[in-house]
């Protein structure tokens, strides 16, 4: 049974630590958008708050999707860590999915400043981002700190049997 190794009791810790970090990056600022643009409001994001963004700059409802992804690695981790049991690359699953949250940050500055001189839309990462990405990866090592094996124990060179005492007769 592969699916069902065993965390280490240093990776439930890990496991915890990240999911905490991971909703407390969650709370937390994101982004930073400056300037004068109505597509990209100036404010501070955080992590719904750059969801409702990405939704209302592409029209569909898919980057809640990708919140909602984030919840569940936080969910699983928590998980993980109470059962003992691996689920596999879910903190890599939220580090990717935090990376994508700053490359579509990061198009739609270019997009919406493109061509204006003033007012342009000016965007920075926030620390909310980093602690989630933070957590993400905590996530990801303490499911890596499998149970070690028990060491093999030394084999020692074969002995001799004992010799043969006959039974005395009652």
């Amino acid at each position: 049974m592969a699916a069902s190794k065993i965390v280490f009791p240093v990776g439930r810790a890990l496991l915890v630590v990240g999911a905490v970090l991971l909703l407390a990056g969650m709370l937390l600022p994101w982004f930073r958008v400056m300037g004068t643009q109505s597509q990209l409001p100036a404010g501070e994001y955080d992590g719904a708050g750059a969801t409702n963004l990405f939704n209302n700059l592409s029209k569909t409802p898919y980057a809640w999707a990708a919140y909602v992804w984030l919840v569940l690695v936080m969910i699983f981790a928590v998980i993980s860590a109470l059962i003992g049991r691996k689920f596999s690359n879910f903190g890599t699953s939220g580090v990717l999915v935090l990376a994508l949250y700053g490359i579509l940050i990061t198009v739609a500055d270019n997009l919406v400043s493109q061509g204006v001189t003033s007012g342009a839309a000016e965007v920075s990462l926030s620390y909310g981002y980093f602690t989630a990405i933070i957590g993400s990866g905590l996530i990801e090592g303490g499911s890596r700190l499998l149970k070690p094996r028990a060491r093999p124990e030394k084999e020692l060179p074969p002995q001799p049997p004992p010799p043969l005492v006959p039974e005395e007769k009652k």
